[in-house]
Formats: C-alpha cells, sequence, structure tokens
C-alpha cells in the first residue's frame, strides 16, 4: 500500500508552484538556514520566525544542502515522504489491531481520500504530524498488547517529540487518544501504564533539541508570541456555531469517496464499542475531529488528523461486515451510482463547480476522459460491493477508480494551477525593473511570500504610507509590487510622481510594479 502511496505522491514533486504563503514561509526558511547557516534563529524577511517548530524548514534545508538551493521539489520532498510514511504506519496499525486485510484495506483506503491526497501536495507541515501520530498509534497498541512490544512506550513518546517537533502541540493529540482508551478500559488506574521514564526522556530531549534554543532566543517573548498568541489564543476559544457547518462540508468532501461508507462503518463501529480495537479506532477517529470543532479557528487542513482512524473504520468494516447485505448498504449503493452519474456530469459543465475550482476542470474535452473513467468506475464498484456484499471488489475497485482520478488529474491540475498563479513571472518582472536591485511591498496589503522565493531575495515590508513613500523617493529609485486595491487606495496619499511600470494578474489579485518616476 506504501507502493500506491508512492505512485500517487512521487510523480508530481516539485511541479506545482509554490503560491501561498503560509507554504513559502517553509522554503524560505531553509533558504535562510542554508544561506547564513542559522538552524535556530530563522528569519523571514529579517523577522525572527518561531511561530512553528523547525522540523519541517530543517528537513527541506537538509535535502536542499547538496545543490545549495531550495527548489519546489526539496521543499515537497518531506511531506511526500510522510504520506507514504502515514499509510505505512496506518497498515501496521490496522494489522495489529483488527488483521493483515483490514490493516492493507485501511492503508488503501487512507491513500485514495481526497483529502489526504490533497494534503500530501501542500507544502505544509501538518502531513508531518500524521506521519508521526500513526507512528505513535501503532507503537501504543504494540505497548498495549500481549507480550507488549520491547521499547513500544520509548518509540510511542519519540513518535510524539517528533510530532511536537512538526507542529507544536497538535502534535499531543494521539497522548490524547492514549489516555482516553485507557480510561475507557480501566478506569484512572489505567492511565499508569503511560508512564515510562525512558519514554518521557526520549520526548524531552526531543523536544529540547529545539525548544532550548527557541527559549535562549527569548524566553518571555516565545511565552507571549508563540505559546500564548499562536498557539493557544488561536486554538482554545469558543467556536462560532455558524461556522461549524465549513469543517463539517469540508470532512465529507475530504473523505471522499469512503465518505459514502464511512457511516457504515461508524454505525457498525458504535455498536461494537466494547471492542477494544474498534473503541481505539473510534477514538482515534474522533477526538481529533471533536478538538477540530472546538477550536476557535478552523482550517482544512486541520482536519487531516480525522483520516486516518476513519479510515481504520472502514477498513474493519469492510472486513468483517462488508460482506452482510443491508437495506442501508443498498441505498447507499444506489446513492452512489447516483452521485457517480452526477460527477460525470458535472465533470462536462465546468459552471456548475464554485468559482475557486471552475478554473481547472477541464471541460467537455479528452482530457476528461480519464476522470470520467474512474468516477464511473467508483459508481458501479460501490453499487456492486454495497448492494452484493463483496466488499473485495468495493475497496479494490473504489480504489482503482480514485488512482486513475488523482494519478491522472493533478497533472492538468497543476498546470492550470502554475498559469493562473504565475509568481515566477511576477519575480521576472521586478528583476527586471529592479535590475538585482531592493524591491518593497506594502506590509499593509499582503504577505505575498512567493515573491521572495522566485525573487531570489527578501522583499522589503513597508509597514506605514509615510514609509511607503520614503521608500520610493530613495536615490536609487528602488520598485515597490503592489496589489491593485491597495494601489488605488493610496492615490492622493503618494508622490504623483510615482508611475506603474508593469501590471499583470496573479490569482485573481491585480498586482503592479511601481517606481517613482521623477
Amino acid at each position: 500500500m506504501s507502493l500506491v502511496a508512492a505512485v500517487l505522491v512521487l510523480p508530481p514533486l516539485g511541479q506545482r508552484i509554490i503560491a501561498t504563503s503560509d507554504e513559502a514561509r517553509f522554503a524560505l526558511l531553509a533558504r535562510d538556514i542554508i544561506e547564513r547557516g542559522a538552524w535556530f534563529d530563522v528569519q523571514v524577511r529579517g523577522k525572527q520566525y518561531r511561530n512553528k517548530p523547525p522540523l519541517y524548514a530543517w528537513s527541506i534545508a537538509a535535502l536542499s544542502l547538496p545543490s545549495g538551493r531550495v527548489s519546489e521539489a526539496t521543499a515537497h520532498a518531506p511531506v511526500a515522504v510522510a504520506a507514504i510514511g502515514a499509510v505505512l504506519f496506518i497498515f501496521l496499525l490496522g494489522d495489529r489491531l483488527f488483521n493483515r486485510r483490514a490493516g492493507l484495506w485501511a492503508a488503501l483506503i487512507l491513500a485514495t481520500s481526497y483529502g489526504f491526497f490533497g494534503h500530501s501536495q501542500l507544502l505544509l507541515p501538518d502531513m508531518l504530524v500524521v506521519c508521526f501520530a500513526a507512528l505513535a498509534g501503532y507503537a501504543f497498541w504494540r505497548a498495549m498488547s500481549e507480550p507488549p512490544g520491547r521499547g513500544a512506550l520509548l518509540a510511542f513518546y519519540a513518535a510524539l517529540g517528533l510530532g511536537v517537533f512538526a507542529k507544536g502541540p497538535v502534535g499531543l493529540l494521539p497522548l490524547l487518544v492514549a489516555a482516553l482508551w485507557l480510561w475507557t478500559e480501566q478506569g484512572a488506574r489505567g492511565l499508569g501504564r503511560l508512564w515510562s521514564p525512558p519514554g518521557a526522556l526520549a520526548f524531552a530531549l526531543i523536544t529540547l533539541v529545539w525548544l532550548g534554543p527557541f527559549l535562549a532566543l527569548g524566553s518571555g517573548s516565545f511565552a507571549e508570541t508563540v505559546l500564548w498568541r499562536n498557539w493557544l489564543n488561536w486554538y482554545v476559544g469558543v467556536p462560532s456555531v455558524g461556522k461549524l457547518a465549513d469543517p463539517a462540508i469540508d470532512l465529507i468532501v475530504g473523505f471522499l469517496p469512503w465518505t459514502l461508507v464511512a457511516p457504515l462503518a461508524v454505525a457498525r463501529g458504535a455498536r461494537a464499542w466494547k471492542t477494544p480495537a474498534v473503541r481505539f479506532a473510534l477514538l482515534w477517529a474522533f477526538v481529533p475531529l471533536l478538538v477540530v470543532l472546538l477550536a476557535a479557528n478552523q482550517r482544512t487542513r486541520y482536519l487531516l488528523p480525522v483520516y486516518p482512524g476513519l479510515a481504520l473504520l472502514v477498513g474493519w468494516w469492510a472486513d468483517a461486515q462488508g460482506s452482510a447485505r443491508s437495506p442501508a448498504g443498498r441505498v447507499l449503493g444506489w446513492v452512489s451510482l447516483a452521485l457517480g452519474a452526477a460527477a460525470i456530469a458535472a465533470l462536462n459543465a465546468p459552471e456548475w463547480f464554485g468559482q475557486d475550482q471552475r478554473p481547472y476542470v477541464p471541460g467537455l474535452s479528452w482530457q476528461i476522459l480519464p476522470l470520467v473513467a474512474g468516477a464511473a468506475l467508483i459508481g458501479v464498484a460501490l453499487f456492486v460491493g454495497l448492494g452484493a456484499g463483496r466488499p473485495s471488489l468495493l475497496v479494490h475497485g473504489v480504489a482503482a477508480g480514485m488512482v486513475v482520478i488523482l494519478a491522472y488529474g493533478i497533472w492538468p491540475y497543476n498546470a492550470r494551477f502554475n498559469e493562473i498563479w504565475d509568481f515566477r513571472r511576477l519575480a521576472a518582472g521586478i528583476e527586471r525593473h529592479a535590475a538585482g536591485g531592493e524591491a518593497g511591498i506594502p506590509g499593509f496589503g499582503g504577505r505575498f511570500f512567493s515573491i521572495d522565493f522566485y525573487l531570489g531575495r527578501p522583499l522589503r515590508p513597508l509597514q506605514t504610507v509615510g514609509e511607503f513613500n520614503a521608500y520610493l523617493a530613495r536615490g536609487e529609485r528602488p520598485v515597490v509590487v503592489v496589489r491593485g486595491p491597495v494601489w488605488r487606495a493610496l492615490q492622493g496619499q503618494i508622490s504623483p510622481g510615482v508611475r506603474v511600470l508593469e501590471q499583470m494578474t496573479v490569482g485573481a489579485q491585480n498586482m503592479l510594479i511601481v517606481r517613482d518616476g521623477r
């Protein structure tokens, strides 16, 4: 199953432009490490960065050292490897929880779920967290099995430490799941089974590798600006009830096409709550989901830790209950067939999609044929597999359809994405006018770290209108890149001699390169 994951995530390695500032900052941190040798005091645009632990940036830098430059491929590689690792560890966990076939199916389900694959293409540390969480889950279950795995608790705490190293407190989610499972097993006294002095030491040592230097750079500022503002204050709070529909929709879409089977697996799992392995899988899925729903802020990527638990549940259900016919299964089979037909129709009608997705849908052309074939295979496999009680056909047929859609679809998607979000072209335009000199950007008009990446040097942030005017008035006549709406808002506040040298559309933004023409 790791081979399936590798076939999906490795071929597109480095083929997509780094478009968002959230992604670009990690590549910039890695570049700063290579250029200044600053493994701890990393900076973005000259400002110290400690919002996230540095493991992802370190891994990019380590892969970039042989060539001496950070590329889209070296920035993507740690995420791709983590995705493959997550699939492998979910197979091992499913094998231990249930049996070999359930583990294989769980891994296949995870690798071919839409949200998991989508996040394997994003240059963010979330996939690293999921990989280490899957390793932690496997190690924990080995420690709780009879006979307990030697060194399993040590591996559990080491995996927790690496998860925190990747993204902070979210890496501790497996500890919460483990504690709740032990509580359901033996009450409060069961929590004592988590105690491991070597494990605690391993966790402390891994954490001190990065936390010690971060604190040495300013413990007070770390507590205020990172621990409180960027971690606790962002997640802890009362979520808006009106916004709870968004993560629910994201979850439904993210686990497609397996969302159509998940209700059967969850319902059956709830009835089997007293079975320790099933209860662990349920907690592995729903504890992260509850944490996300209760968070003050939600992002689609926060749901990524939910998918492995759901994959375990669906893999278990397909193995243990998939051959049993049921009215609910037949109804879902017909629903799946109808949705498959609707998906095929939608591929021929891009206007059915939202504004964000519409540009990436090929429309009526030869390009949609593999997508149509994949959607048809998924619909038929779900219809026959659920209606006739044939779990092997269901799992392998749906997975094969998704492999066709994902493995093929990512290429036209990336080509269109690169055309729309062409920060390379924008950076080249800035360089034409800056000619190796400094360039600025209004700090009140967006971060646009992607420009820094493709320009090869940091833009200077201009925080006020006064600073903007003073910068443009400098004798060397530097250029500034500014969004169209910000440029219009600045009219009447800047020198009438400032001229637009060039403008282009990147994404939905009209970007202007300006300079004082006097």
